[in-house]
């Protein structure tokens, strides 16, 4: 069984976030798990943390809808 979690750190350290490069103040990390094992981790900043929690969990934002064949936007 694949399975995603959420760690959290003792003490926040400083460190470089895995996705975004900032230099941010890590206080969680997201560790992926296959059957039994671990396979890896993501020391990731706050807000990459969130963005991929909405990706794994299948939230989406309709930013702006494209009708082709209409040739203009549409807001629903």
């Amino acid at each position: 069984m694949n399975k995603v979690e959420i760690q959290p750190f003792q003490l926040a350290k400083k460190h470089k976030c895995n996705c975004c490069d900032r230099l941010e103040r890590i206080e969680r990390r997201l560790v992926l798990w296959h059957e039994n094992q671990v396979v890896g981790d993501l020391e990731l900043c706050e807000q990459c943390l969130m963005a991929m929690l909405n990706i794994i969990n299948g939230q989406e934002e309709i930013i702006e809808e494209w009708e082709f064949q209409k040739g203009g936007m549409s807001n629903g």
